[in-house]
């Protein structure tokens, strides 16, 4: 008959190559988690790719260049009725240029930027009833197509009143999370 101390020698004589395969694992998952946290964090905030004296930036593949940011006035619902965006916020429309190096243009985030460093999203649910669509870069959506692989694209936000806003903000999905095109006034 064994005594309980034979028992714990035994488990550990039987398993001893196991923990050994097992521990360098786990050490290598834990690296794995801290080196993706790390990398999610250099990435956290995106650094900003700036436009040429010519007001155009390159940016992953593709020429961007803003055309205008206006509050949007003229915003109708979908019966073509007038629309009214609640007291208190404005409603802007930002309208960007884009020519692409190919004929593929790739998924695009847009945000706008006010003077005090505030993002706003593109399609905000205060606009949910308006007919105003989200942007994309593609140029079927374009309102004004051209033979020179350039189009354009509108974008709708709201801001708080006072809000000032300074530039657009436009990302490429799957091109560069790390950075995004910044096209100012």
């Amino acid at each position: 008959m064994r005594g309980p101390d034979s028992l714990g020698r035994g488990w550990w004589r039987r398993n001893v190559w196991g923990l050994l395969a097992v521990v360098p694992a786990f050490v290598a998952m834990g690296y794995a988690s801290i080196y993706n946290d790390l990398d999610r964090w250099e990435r956290g905030e995106p650094k900003p790719v700036a436009a040429a004296a010519d007001g155009w930036v390159d940016f992953g593949g593709v020429r961007l260049r803003l055309v205008e940011i206006a509050p949007a006035t003229d915003l109708k619902r979908f019966n073509r009725e007038p629309f009214t965006v609640p007291q208190g916020i404005v409603a802007w429309r930002a309208v960007f240029e884009i020519q692409a190096s190919g004929p593929e243009v790739p998924f695009c985030s847009v945000e706008l930027e006010d003077a005090a460093g505030n993002v706003y999203d593109d399609r905000p649910d205060e606009l949910s009833r308006a007919d105003a669509d989200r942007a994309t870069c593609a140029p079927d959506d374009s309102p004004v197509p051209a033979a020179s692989g350039r189009h354009q694209a509108a974008a709708y936000f709201v801001t708080a009143a006072g809000a000032e806003p300074v530039a657009v903000r436009v990302t490429f999905g799957s091109v560069d999370l790390a950075r995004y095109a910044r096209l100012s006034r």
